[in-house]
């Protein structure tokens, strides 16, 4: 039987050969959606603590425990809650930390929508 051709990383110009089609060993992480990026730090330590625990309870409280995303496969219940303008972005274009955090540039979001949005932001960046 022939050998398969090599194809290339998906990876946009990363150009390596790889065995078959996918991503290759550098790149490989792109292929769940999103890294995480602080698995060496806690949520408080990575701006999650009491306060943000409290700015939580009151954006799903105002969307009354429904999701503000409303995407493909959306589930309704919001228990998380998104940066309208995500974090980086944010801070890309010169935003403060109270300005990203304000209870306006949040919304209640139920799991398949968060993940969703973070993923197509990911790969939009």
């Amino acid at each position: 039987m022939a050998a398969r051709p090599k194809t290339i990383c998906r990876k946009a110009g990363c150009g390596k050969l790889i065995d078959a089609p996918g991503y290759c060993a550098k790149h490989a992480q792109l292929a769940v959606g999103w890294v995480r990026s602080h698995s060496d730090k806690s949520s408080t330590e990575r701006g999650y603590g009491y306060a943000w625990q409290q700015l939580r309870k009151r954006v799903l409280s105002a969307a009354a425990g429904l999701c503000q995303i409303k995407g493909p496969g959306c589930r309704y219940v919001a228990r998380e809650v998104d940066h309208k303008v995500n974090k980086a972005k944010a801070r890309e274009i010169g935003w403060t930390e109270v300005q990203i955090d304000d209870e306006s540039n949040l919304q209640a979001a139920c799991t398949a929508c968060h993940k969703e949005k973070t993923r197509s932001e990911s790969a939009a960046g």
